[in-house]
């Protein structure tokens, strides 16, 4: 596939919004893009789908066997032949020119663009637009992992020729992994651009495929970070670098506790400590309740006045 842009859309069991991603991005004003499907799973149901919609930028890769979303982008990205490249989820959509002002970002010098994107809390019919800006690695490493202001992929633009040099996605990671793709970027040096025009639509809904809420997959975020924690780099110092997954680490313990998974969240509080991190969200009493009792005690606490 060639051109100036492509999305690869990596699709598993997406037979009932595959057609709405994709028709988002073909109705995208000024730019012309290359679509690749690649189909990860064996029903057959969404490859139907597609064959209704007859666009020549449409192509549709199926996958051998079920291989997850890491290595199904990683098998677009080998597959394109494009200057820029996006990774949109099958649930999700475009909207106004997203894709033509983040190509204009990259096209002033970036390797990374950042749009803005809407939240879409589907079964609360609920949605909020959200547009970040990162000005450095420190910047970014600080709002994605402890200030939790992420950008999804919807809504972020890749020089394709930076994201095969810094290895692509890490098809060992099943949570995070956009985040994890980010932060990796950022302490390999990407240049980093934004367009606030047009909307990337971030869809949430219940689902059983999701595995942020999984408690299996916590100590993916403890491994990743371990990773990103010895990555060479020469964009951000160490010790600011180690400030900052302290803090997410404590972070990290304070949601294993609120879940009850104590053994995972000492461990977290821990090696948090060990980096010079510190509690720093929520509200000011939270603060200096997790400072004064300690985390730990300071969730029970908490836990035992929502008890009836």
């Amino acid at each position: 596939m060639s051109g100036r842009l492509a999305v690869v859309v990596p699709a598993f069991r997406a037979a009932a919004t595959i057609e709405r991603s994709v028709r988002s991005v073909f109705a995208q004003p000024l730019v012309r893009a290359q679509v690749l499907v690649v189909v990860d799973d064996d029903e057959g149901t969404t490859e139907k789908v597609l064959s209704s919609l007859a666009q020549p930028e449409l192509r549709v890769l199926t996958n051998p066997r079920n291989l997850g979303a890491q290595e199904s982008r990683n098998r677009g990205l080998a597959a394109i032949d494009a200057e820029y490249v996006m990774f949109l989820d099958s649930d999700d959509f475009l909207m106004g020119d997203l894709l033509n002002g983040l190509a204009a970002a990259l096209a002033r010098g970036g390797d990374v663009a950042f749009g803005p994107w809407l939240l879409y809390d589907e079964p609360g019919n609920y949605a909020e637009r959200r547009l970040e800006s990162y000005v450095s690695a420190a910047d970014l490493l600080a709002k994605w992992l402890v200030r939790r202001r992420w950008t999804p992929p919807c809504a972020v633009l890749w020089r394709t020729e930076f994201l095969r040099a810094i290895g692509g996605w890490d098809e060992g990671v099943r949570r995070n992994q956009d985040g994890a793709l980010v932060c990796k970027a950022a302490l390999a040096g990407a240049r980093l651009n934004h367009s606030n025009r047009g909307c990337g639509v971030y869809v949430q809904h219940d689902s059983p495929l999701r595995v942020s809420r999984s408690r299996s997959t916590f100590r993916d975020l403890i491994t990743v970070s371990e990773k990103l924690l010895i990555q060479p780099s020469q964009a951000i110092g160490d010790a600011e670098r180690q400030q900052i997954f302290g803090d997410y680490f404590i972070w990290l313990a304070e949601g294993a506790f609120r879940r009850g998974d104590l053994q995972e969240g000492r461990f977290a509080l821990r090696r948090g400590r060990e980096l010079g991190g510190r509690y720093r969200t929520g509200s000011p009493l939270n603060k200096l309740g997790a400072a004064v009792l300690g985390l730990e005690r300071y969730r029970r606490l908490l836990d035992s006045r929502k008890r009836p």
